[in-house]
């Protein structure tokens, strides 16, 4: 039976903190001067004073020697300096039988009994010790602690005999892991988490990247007919709108990562979904020269949700099946309704999908991990991706496929509104009889995006100025005292936080209309912004036709500074809920 004392001081030996006093405590226990503790470093083959002990010994090389004899013996005697003293004292030294730890008596050693009961403890204090050696070697790395738990594990079975009388002791110890093993899951998966969410960013910003390039392409080219023109602008327009909806939903890292992103409702015609996503997904199939085949309904089929997203939904599916279809191949889209349901399949003559990974093909992750996707060189979240957006506008997709090279084919189930086609509301680009001229101000270091946007509002009818640097545009400010001002945050000599303080200080300036424009779009941002003095906020890329009708209003309503003080907290308040609204 090994004394409770003694289980309690094995338990304070446990710990770094307690173990400075728990070997004192051991000394007066077994009746010795003093107890030192060493464990083995597996690194460099020696054994090290435990963490939360004296590191350093005089003698160092006889104390080796001593240590080595006692680890090849099981135990050992000599005569060597203690820490705080230079005189030789008599040192006992035992190891345990995993060659862990060994635990050295000064001044005496133990009685038979006590030496016993240490004996059946140490390989306790030598698994410990191995792990904190683990830990210190490797710090956060998983394999370090499972293999402390194994060693645990393999010490709870050879001490299962004494488990009674080490229950209160061993308790301590295992909560002690299970804590360890909690906090290794939770790392795991805020690892995992981060390589999901810049998957998925890199994923969702593609492919509205392939249309805006091919228009760029078509306007290089120099041979646009005005209709060409203008269609080409409105493609550029339409997926710059999509790429910012997109970013606006997937800059709020926590938001993503957590599953909560959340829909915009609305009422949208199926078949302009399609196109929508058709125009998307053109330049892979027809770089692949596929021949694309369309089935659509003549009368008007129509879902609720989130345009952007049910657009993504085939523009994936659309791509899946470029993606996996060889060069030359056929790819179908069929929208068919009935009474209750929208029903959109695409299929294709492509590579197939295999009967095993069938049942797992909208798992996250799951094509990355096989052949079928490595060898294409995919993410594995698009189709992951595709069901959950189906799911959350209350559909259903299922896949099929015959096997290898037997193509295969998605089904997309949606809710079919009941309530008639909305007309679209197409955006009208400011009109210069809209407003009156003003004096514009735009600081920005961004030289292409600053001198587009002053041509773009030159072109409506307002007089422009343009500044790269915060203190040019500060002696710009003063020489031309402009009615608005739009500034970006991040300049590289002075930020425009505080460029907007000092231009509030100018009586040049002092009443002007501040408008922010920046990547920064959470609320934390906007509140900081109009602390600052500006106005408004604004996220890049601008929504050009909302800064003109927010131009068309500046001399037409009352600025924050007019309004009397208890007053100007909601003023502010409707400055950061219209802000909200702007698109980012």
């Amino acid at each position: 039976m090994i004394p409770l004392e003694l289980v309690s001081i094995f338990v304070d030996l446990q710990n770094a903190d307690t173990r400075h006093v728990a070997t004192a405590n051991l000394a007066r226990y077994a009746g010795v001067a003093q107890v030192l503790i060493f464990g083995r470093d597996a690194e460099i083959g020696m054994f090290l004073p435990a963490p939360g002990l004296p590191q350093t010994l005089r003698a160092g090389r006889r104390w080796q020697d001593f240590l080595r004899r006692c680890a090849d013996e099981g135990s050992a005697e000599a005569s060597l300096p203690a820490a705080q003293s230079d005189a030789d004292l008599p040192v006992w030294g035992q190891c345990d039988s995993a060659g862990n730890v060994i635990v050295a008596f000064l001044g005496a050693e133990p009685a038979a009994p006590t030496r016993a009961a240490i004996a059946a403890l140490l390989p306790l204090l030598g698994a410990k010790l191995t792990g904190e050696r683990a830990e210190i070697a490797a710090v956060g790395l998983a394999a370090a602690a499972r293999e402390s738990h194994r060693r645990a594990n393999e010490l709870n079975t050879a001490l299962d005999v004494s488990r009674r009388e080490l229950q209160s002791a061993y308790k301590r110890v295992e909560d002690e892991l299970v804590f360890r093993r909690e906090a290794e899951a939770k790392l795991r998966d805020a690892g995992r988490r981060k390589d999901e969410f810049l998957a998925m960013l890199a994923h969702e910003l593609r492919n509205p990247l392939a249309p805006i390039g091919m228009a760029a392409k078509v306007l290089r080219t120099g041979h646009v007919t005005p209709h060409r023109l203008k269609q080409t602008c409105e493609i550029i327009d339409r997926q710059i709108r999509h790429m910012t909806k997109l970013l606006d939903d997937l800059l709020d890292v926590s938001r993503v990562t957590r599953g909560l992103v959340v829909l915009a409702h609305g009422l949208h015609d199926v078949v302009a979904v399609v196109r929508d996503a058709v125009e998307q997904a053109r330049p892979l199939i027809d770089a692949r020269r596929h021949q694309l085949s369309l089935t659509l309904p003549t009368e008007g089929a129509h879902v609720r949700g989130d345009g952007t997203r049910l657009v993504q939904i085939v523009t994936n599916l659309l791509n899946n099946a470029a993606k996996y279809t060889p060069e030359g191949g056929v790819i179908e889209l069929e929208l068919s309704l009935d009474a209750g349901a929208v029903h959109i399949v695409v299929r294709d003559n492509g590579i197939g999908i295999d009967a095993a990974l069938l049942p797992h093909i909208f798992d996250l992750f799951v094509q990355g991990e096989r052949s079928f996707d490595r060898a294409q060189g995919g993410l594995g979240i698009g189709l992951a991706l595709v069901k959950s957006l189906v799911e959350k506008h209350g559909g259903h997709i299922s896949a099929a496929s015959g096997g290898q090279g037997a193509g295969s084919e998605f089904t997309v189930r949606l809710p079919r509104a009941r309530e008639a086609a909305v007309a679209p509301d197409m955006s009208r680009h400011g009109d210069p009889t809209d407003s009156r001229a003003l004096d514009i101000l735009i600081v920005d270091d961004n030289v292409d995006a600053a001198d587009t946007l002053s041509m773009y509002l030159d072109s409506v009818g307002h007089r422009l100025h343009v500044a790269y640097e915060g203190q040019r545009g500060l002696a710009l400010a003063e020489e031309a005292a402009p009615d608005v001002l739009l500034l970006d945050i991040g300049l590289p000599d002075i930020d425009g936080y505080q460029l907007a303080q000092r231009l509030r200080a100018l009586p040049q300036t002092a009443d002007a209309t501040l408008i922010a424009l920046t990547g920064y779009g959470q609320d934390s941002d906007r509140e900081r912004s109009i602390a600052a003095g500006f106005d408004h906020h604004l996220t890049k890329p601008v929504d050009v036709e909302a800064l003109v009708r927010l131009l068309t209003t500046v001399l037409k309503r009352p600025s924050t500074r007019d309004v009397p003080h208890d007053a100007a907290p909601d003023n502010i308040s409707q400055q950061m809920n219209r802000a909200h609204r702007s698109p980012i």
